[in-house]
């Protein structure tokens, strides 16, 4: 059952003032922007509030299947150009906290040969996390929804780096976020990106990542599957693997 009123909105606001102390992102992107690689918040207090555990999950809006307007000219490999359905999304949460984070399948990605690229959050389903931060368990879930819109350029080889090319609209992304542990309560409710960056980032040890899938990432495509990774030397904000859908 999850926890009520002052009770929820107490530990809700320890647990913020707890982490925020530490984190290092306050990246707000805008409806649209340039998107590089986005790094995981850093998070380091203790977050002494407690709360009974819930079963609380995030849940996506639905949204458009195929690419649209968005971003610059680009040009994509081969291997990439179609629609992709997400099997997960993995990652670790380290530095000041040390955590998982595991979740996100059905999130399809499309791109054409162009270069123009939609990912489309609706159908996805929850990523949960869990950390540790001075000795006390963290544990959630959250999903977007929404779509983001924009443009890749990638070499025409099977692996390499993808690179946004001009603007990325994420102007329609909202995430949802339920915390079970030190409390279980809803602490964003389809709030945009935009709201929830920074504080809220932190809140999630940085699980959430504030421009997901349409991004500088490492990518390999290997028949029907494909994966795209944080940039070698970059932060871990986690792998997508995706399936020819």
């Amino acid at each position: 059952m999850r926890t009520t009123g002052k009770a929820a909105l107490a530990a809700v606001a320890v647990l913020s003032i707890g982490l925020t102390g530490c984190s290092g992102d306050d990246t707000k992107p805008g409806a649209a922007t340039s998107a590089g690689a986005s790094g995981n918040a850093s998070a380091g207090a203790s977050a002494g509030a407690s709360g009974g555990a819930g079963g609380a999950t995030a849940s996506g809006g639905s949204g458009s299947g195929s690419a649209t307007t968005g971003g610059g000219p680009g040009t994509a490999a081969s291997c990439l150009v179609g629609t992709w359905k997400a099997d997960n999304l993995t990652g670790k949460l380290s530095g000041a906290v040390n955590g998982t984070f595991a979740g996100g399948g059905g999130t399809l990605l499309t791109i054409d040969s162009a270069g123009k690229t939609q990912v489309d959050f609706g159908p996805m389903q929850p990523v949960t996390f869990t950390f540790a931060v001075s000795g006390n368990d963290v544990k959630g879930s959250f999903g977007y929804s929404g779509t983001v819109n924009g443009a890749i350029k990638t070499p025409a080889s099977a692996s390499g780096t993808l690179e946004p090319t001009g603007s990325v609209d994420f102007s329609s992304l909202k995430v949802t976020v339920d915390l079970t542990a030190p409390a279980a309560v809803r602490v964003a409710d389809k709030m945009p990106i935009t709201e929830f960056t920074g504080t809220g980032t932190a809140d999630t040890g940085g699980a959430v990542d504030a421009q997901p899938v349409l991004k500088k990432s490492q990518y390999d495509c290997a028949g029907t599957t494909l994966k795209l990774s944080p940039p070698q030397g970059g932060p871990d904000t986690g792998t997508w693997t995706f399936h020819k859908s």
